[in-house]
């Protein structure tokens, strides 16, 4: 049987320029490639695709359509790591490091879209 590694969520964003300084800028990934309205970031080994659409817009409610969630070692680590880029978003776009209720440790930051990125691990 085929093995599967990782599953790359396509994220489609209104602003290229502005979604590449948020994930790489902000919260630390690599651009690996960009090409056009295409770009490809890591974090740690794991990517996200990155389409523009320049048009795209939230759902007509207002609310974000997914979260993205990203499982960590360790969530304490990378949360200090991020603190001083977190602190300088909206206040409303970042959740804080919390334990939830089904036994998971993390922390959301709202992307450029809208959409939530989570990045959590196991409460032991």
């Amino acid at each position: 049987m085929t093995q599967v590694y990782q599953i790359t969520p396509f994220l489609h964003v209104p602003d290229m320029e502005s979604a590449l300084k948020f994930f790489c800028d902000t919260l630390r990934f690599e651009a690996k490639f960009r090409e056009s309205n295409y770009a490809y970031v890591e974090l740690a080994g794991c990517g996200l695709r990155i389409l523009e659409e320049p048009g795209r817009r939230l759902t007509a409610d207002g609310k974000a359509r997914m979260t993205v969630y990203i499982d960590v070692s360790n969530v304490d680590e990378l949360h200090a790591q991020l603190r001083e880029s977190l602190d300088k978003l909206p206040p409303q776009d970042v959740e804080p490091l919390r334990n939830k209720s089904w036994r998971q440790r993390e922390f959301q930051v709202r992307m450029p879209d809208g959409d939530w990125l989570t990045f959590g691990q196991p409460v032991r």
